[in-house]
């Protein structure tokens, strides 16, 4: 049986609720941003259970991963890149070369081949970040560039 079963979604609010209980900063909402292009979920095929999601968007002119998650029990299981790569499939489907992120692990985005950038010369695609309490104290989020080959 396969490990996992992955689908395009509408339904934001499973996914607003991994992200936040993820400590993404995002709220729990049904209504879908208009910023968002695509998500994508992947679910437990025995259970139905959400195990991870992503979300492409165009934010500040830019595309970008908006949000992406794995449930904190899934960690270290490669989930993170498949729906990294969901991301990067659309991206090339619509003939974008450069994928934007706000990263709160720019390490393990750095491992995934994406580029820290300059914060102040990146484009504003940080929703919540930019304004965010907690940075710089708690959380040193990063804006990061993947260039699709």
């Amino acid at each position: 049986m396969d490990e996992y079963i992955i689908r395009e979604t509408n339904d934001f609010l499973a996914l607003s609720t991994l992200f936040h209980e993820s400590g993404m900063g995002v709220a729990i909402e049904e209504r879908v941003p208009d910023r968002v292009i695509k998500m994508w979920r992947m679910d437990d095929p025995q259970t139905g259970e959400l195990m991870a999601a992503s979300t492409f968007e165009m934010r500040d002119g830019v595309y970008t991963l908006g949000d992406i998650a794995v449930r904190q029990d899934l960690h270290r299981k490669g989930y993170g890149k498949v729906m990294q790569k969901l991301v990067f499939d659309e991206a090339r489907k619509c003939g974008v070369k450069e994928v934007w992120a706000c990263a709160k692990e720019p390490d393990y985005y750095m491992r995934c081949g994406w580029q820290k950038m300059v914060w102040e010369e990146a484009p504003n695609i940080a929703v919540y970040c930019s304004t965010c309490g907690k940075r710089g104290t708690l959380c040193h989020p990063e804006i990061m560039k993947y260039t699709i080959d």
